[in-house]
């Protein structure tokens, strides 16, 4: 289980894939995939919204070095 910071909360994931331009995670019983779309992650396929800064801290989780 992963955690993504925002707002001055802790949300928590499960990350199912990753490549350099798609991020499929699974986030409260609901699975998200966001797209890389130019410098921005986009949420694609999903009926639920993710607000941008999630999407962005959750990237940021995913990717970092270490």
């Amino acid at each position: 289980m992963q955690e993504a910071h925002f707002e001055n909360r802790i949300y928590y994931f499960k990350l199912i894939s990753k490549s350099k331009d798609e991020v499929v995670i699974n986030a409260y019983n609901t699975v998200y995939t966001f797209r890389k779309n130019g410098d921005t992650w986009m949420n694609h396929s999903n009926r639920m919204n993710m607000v941008q800064g999630l999407i962005n801290a959750v990237i940021a989780e995913v990717f970092k070095e270490g």
